[in-house]
């Protein structure tokens, strides 16, 4: 049998086409071990937010550094596959660059109370998911969307136990999106 130039093309297209879904839904399988990881950092601060007022600071330092720490270790059983040293060089690198527009927007916005500051990570973590999802995928939107309208839920309407709704609602839906990742 022999194929036209018009029967290759359309079969070349179809594979690249499956190459690109196979990839997306690595990168899904890929975030899963993350968000379930950072669903439970996100229970732990906010519920010790909730239970220890004014040591939000140290508990989100503590924390913060289980999760980068654990991140790391879960990228570095990728990097064979996906890139090796570079991808460990990006990762600090991004790292760093968050901690730094983190410290600047904090000082520059000097937030009146633990409330606002509790509310602007998981607004830039939403702002980080929606932005990768224009590259890596629509479930990275969802994430992202859903969590900034689940924070501005919380704010807005149940100020008073903010931390526990961060907490149970944002915890729990990144840890419901890390099984969705998951799923493929």
């Amino acid at each position: 049998m022999v194929l036209t130039t018009e029967q290759a093309s359309e079969s070349l297209g179809e594979v690249a086409a499956a190459q690109r879904k196979a990839r997306k839904m690595q990168g899904y399988s890929n975030a899963a071990p993350h968000f379930f990881l950072w669903g439970m950092v996100w229970i732990a601060g906010y519920a010790l937010m909730e239970l220890l007022p004014g040591k939000g600071g140290l508990v989100w330092l503590v924390l913060d550094v289980i999760g980068i720490t654990g991140s790391f270790l879960l990228g570095r059983r990728q990097e064979k596959t996906e890139g090796g040293p570079r991808r460990i060089a990006a990762f600090f690198i991004i790292v760093a660059a968050l901690a730094a527009f983190i410290l600047a927007t904090l000082v520059v916005m000097q937030p009146q109370d633990g409330v606002q500051v509790a509310a602007f990570f998981p607004l830039l973590a939403a702002l980080v998911y929606t932005a990768v999802g224009a590259f890596a995928g629509v479930r990275w939107m969802v994430i992202g969307i859903a969590l900034a309208a689940l924070t501005m839920v919380g704010f807005l309407l149940l100020r008073e136990h903010f931390m526990l709704w961060m907490a149970l609602v944002g915890g729990s839906a990144l840890i419901l999106t890390g099984v969705w990742m998951r799923r493929v």
